[in-house]
């Protein structure tokens, strides 16, 4: 036999023999739990140092709990200790998002507890001893300070004062249909035990049992020997599902085995809803016991759940006063503060109509009268020439921008600005992480920290900086204000949940807007109001002028995507449950100058809106994506009901509206235009492959009556027929496309390359 082959037997005898004391020791502990079979060799020593060190502890009366934690196990098991006079009581509890108990407050002879850990210890000592003299393992000097320290606090202390017991009943306050009490039985701890400062965990303080009673209108029912703050975490947590299940239109059905009880919750995807208790099935029993209420209200479980966590929480903190610093606590107040928001904000109903839409109205047409109208280029061929390429690396997609006589494009480190006709460069400046932004007076760059500075367009030098407070969690966004009659503002996103407007020319926060709720602002201008969704139930309209709120529309379902803004209409959807394709999505057409809704739709099950809606002459049109691919869904604007539904691709693509005409460009290559008001197809093309690179962003350009199509080249096309105008011979792709006045083409590839065209000479009939 090798060296290797007799250290290895030589463990395993070991292990058999010298061993089996010390694990019936620790079952003499743990009886009951089945833990210690699943203990191994190297968890016995820290085992063993823990529970000694903790024992003595307890023993001198430094502290009435200890927690030891078994590291080496695959789940989180924990051996509690609790000083009760002179008896030790021992708990063995696993924690985690769905705790267990495998032994709660097992009584034990302190005195006699420490010797059958002292003789474990010395067993483990002599085996180590051997296995040293062997050359099979090292010294052990961690377990011989335990033994000493724990030798030195005994006996246990006769004067020791033993927390008190009492019957503490939660019983919940308000007028509430659901009422949900228990009856518990508490110790008050000495005041040793009180901690402040530090946050940490501590399941074992809150292992306690009780009985919890449930009323539902006439009908009740009782759960008698339950750890009732386990019932109660695993009832929120439900129940906050069940309301996300609810605002979102689809079913839920979640049930579990916690704390000696079983809950579960049922929602349909119509709202209805059904709460089930009972006591699992124990040894002896054939199966468990349930009670189901069958016709639960949803706002009711949750102000019944609500007001339930709030009394327990309160009775806790108020009977030991350590325990506003324990984040297991903490974190259930914190769900019970999601619940009662997530409640609030869903039954919430402060919609504010404009009175006076009038001079919102008046601005808008006003505002388009003025506008130029555009030449047509529809009519004749276009042909395009090389002009310069250029490479810059690490560019930036979101902070390139063709601005009047030159481009400025945007990389990590660093600016650039670039000559649109030579393509020589400007200026360069380097600059920190951020996102750029172009304005009519300079380039507004938003850094990581908060800082936001303007940059002169013909030098690149900062023209001011302004210190705002940054985001964390989600990318800044927000629209540009450059009209006629109004102050040239950025308005962007700051902090968690502000919504701020600068003045492009002081440098200096003309307002702040605080929402209700922190996330993603989608900000969409129209006119002289500022349209948000943020993913609250509810879309507001802000004035551009003074940040206050002109309207707001609300709705149970959430605004988490683009509005549509006409002049006539707003189109809007809510419900981003149906992002993932689980239905619960609704369409709304509000006046966009008061707020007043015209109608709401309901969208059907099996789609997922992707982007904003569309706004045609008689049609408001849903882009949807699905297994069949990228769809379209039509509503008549005058009653809201559906005139079509159908497939307009079968991969995923980009859509605009361009004379009551869908315009698909897809992923796949296809060219697919659709008419908006019968969803008739009216032409399609095949302009590529379906293998091979694809553009990053495919929408279409359109400029003079041209549609600029990228694809893996990019082709010109009139969008009234479909027919070929031309095409740009280039080899990259066209990640960002660009076309200026003159319908000369700048084409940016993310690999960091750039190739400007120009538009050669055409001929056109005079008449």
């Amino acid at each position: 036999m090798n060296r290797l082959s007799f250290v290895a037997h030589q463990v395993e005898v070991l292990a058999v023999n010298e061993l089996a004391p010390i694990r019936a020791a620790l079952e003499s502990f743990l009886e009951g739990t089945h833990v210690t079979a699943r203990i191994g060799e190297p968890e016995l020593l820290p085992l063993l140092c823990g529970l000694a060190y903790a024992a003595a502890d307890l023993a001198a009366g430094h502290r009435p709990r200890a927690v030891v934690r078994l590291c080496a196990l695959p789940d989180p098991w924990e051996v509690g200790l609790e000083r009760a006079g002179r008896d030790v009581l021992v708990s063995v509890f696993l924690g985690g998002t769905t705790p267990e108990v495998a032994l709660h407050e097992r009584r034990l002879d302190g005195d006699a507890f420490c010797a059958r850990l002292i003789a474990a210890i010395d067993a483990f000592g002599r085996a180590g001893a051997r296995r040293t003299r062997e050359g099979l393992m090292g010294e052990q000097p961690g377990l011989e300070s335990a033994r000493r320290d724990l030798e030195a606090a005994l006996p246990f202390a006769a004067d020791f004062a033993c927390p008190e017991t009492a019957a503490v009943a939660i019983d919940p306050t308000g007028a509430i249909p659901i009422v949900i009490s228990a009856d518990v039985s508490l110790r008050t701890p000495n005041a040793i035990g009180a901690q402040g400062g530090v946050l940490r965990a501590d399941l074992f303080s809150l292992l306690f049992r009780g009985r919890v009673r449930v009323v539902v209108g006439e009908h009740a029912r009782e759960l008698p020997d339950v750890f009732v703050f386990l019932f109660a975490e695993q009832l929120a947590s439900m129940t906050l599902d069940a309301v996300e299940a609810w605002t979102r239109g689809r079913a839920l059905h979640r049930r579990t085995s916690v704390g000696g009880a079983i809950c579960g919750v049922r929602v349909n995807p119509k709202g209805a809803a059904s709460l089930t208790l009972g006591i699992p099935a124990r040894l002896g029993d054939e199966r468990a016991q349930t009670w189901t209420f069958p016709a639960v209200d949803v706002v009711a479980l949750v102000q019944g759940v609500v007001a339930f966590g709030r009394a327990l929480a309160r009775s806790l903190v108020r009977r030991d006063r350590s325990q506003a610093y324990n984040l297991r606590l903490v974190s259930f107040r914190a769900r019970l503060r999601e619940l009662s928001e997530r409640l609030r904000d869903t039954t919430r109903n402060d919609s504010i109509i404009n009175a006076a839409p009038e001079s919102y109205r008046a601005f808008a047409a006003a505002l388009r009268s003025s506008r130029p109208a555009e030449g047509g280029l529809g009519r004749t061929r276009l042909r395009f020439n090389p002009r310069w390429l250029a490479m810059v690396p690490s560019i930036d997609l979101r902070s390139t921008f063709l601005c009047g006589e030159v481009i400025v494009v945007g990389a990590a480190r660093e600016i650039s600005c670039l000559e649109r006709i030579a393509g020589q460069v400007v200026w360069k400046r380097p600059v920190a992480r951020g996102l750029s932004v172009v304005s009519p007076v300079g380039l507004a760059r938003l850094e990581a920290d908060g800082h936001l500075t303007l940059h002169d367009l013909s030098t690149g030098e900062a023209l001011w900086t302004v210190g705002l407070t940054p985001r964390v969690g989600a990318t800044a966004s927000g629209a540009v204000v450059n009209a006629p009659g109004l102050p040239r503002l950025l308005i962007v996103s700051e902090g968690s949940r502000n919504l701020c407007a600068v003045d492009l020319q002081a440098g200096e926060v003309r307002w702040r807007h605080a929402a209700r709720r922190g996330g993603v602002f989608l900000v969409r201008r129209a006119g002289k109001l500022v349209v948000v969704a943020n993913g609250e139930p509810a879309l507001t309209a802000l004035d551009v002028l003074t940040g206050e709120v002109v309207w707001r529309f609300c709705d149970p379902l959430r605004f988490a995507s683009h509005v549509a803004v006409g002049s006539d209409a707003l189109l809007a959807v809510s419900g981003d449950g149906a992002f993932l394709g689980r239905g619960g999505t609704r369409l709304h057409e509000l006046d966009p100058w008061s707020g007043a809704a015209r109608w709401s739709a309901d969208l059907p099950a099996h789609v997922a809106p992707v982007g904003p809606p569309l706004l045609g002459s008689e049609t408001a049109i849903v882009v949807t994506h699905g297994r069949r691919g990228t769809g379209l869904v039509g509503f008549d604007r005058r009653s809201g009901t559906i005139r079509f539904d159908r497939v307009g691709c079968l991969s995923p693509a980009s859509a605009m509206v361009v004379d009551d005409t869908v315009i698909l460009n897809s992923e796949g290559g296809e060219l697919v235009a659709v008419d908006a008001n019968d969803g008739t197809t009216r032409y399609r093309h095949v302009l590529s492959s379906s293998e091979g690179d694809k553009p990053r962003r495919l929408e279409p350009v359109l400029r003079s009556g041209a549609l600029f199509v990228p694809q893996s080249e990019i082709h010109v096309v009139r969008p009234r027929d479909g027919t070929v105008l031309g095409r740009v011979p280039t080899d990259l792709i066209p990640d960002l496309l660009r076309v200026d006045e003159r319908c000369d083409v700048y084409v940016v590839e993310e690999s960091g390359h750039l190739a400007a065209f120009g538009a050669a000479p055409r001929l056109t009939l005079v008449q």
